[in-house]
């Protein structure tokens, strides 16, 4: 089990893809968290993006089928990460096995 990090400009509507991964059954549940700063280098300047940041739990053998299923929906290459769940009770892991496709 992993939980999904998937990072949206504003104008990337982060609950339409919320609602299409959920659809195809790629991931389990999600939260949006709204405003997120992200800070950076660029030359020797820095630079303050902000994000939609998507938070999402699935199975980890899912994780190439959510990048391609995202990255087809918007048309271009996005940030998404993966931080796996080590430890989980036999709930969230039964959500997340019902929830999500049969692999």
């Amino acid at each position: 089990m992993i939980n999904i990090i998937i990072y949206l400009r504003q104008n990337q509507h982060p609950k339409e893809i919320v609602n299409f991964l959920l659809k195809e059954r790629l991931i389990a549940s999600a939260s949006i968290d709204e405003n997120n700063i992200c800070y950076k280098m660029v030359d020797d300047d820095i630079v303050e993006e902000n994000f939609s940041v998507i938070t999402s739990q699935s199975k980890a053998l899912l994780f190439d089928d959510v990048v391609s299923a995202v990255e087809g929906k918007l048309g271009e290459k996005v940030a998404i990460n993966s931080v796996p769940i080590v430890g989980a009770n036999g709930f969230f892991n039964d959500t997340i096995r019902k929830r999500t496709i049969a692999i």
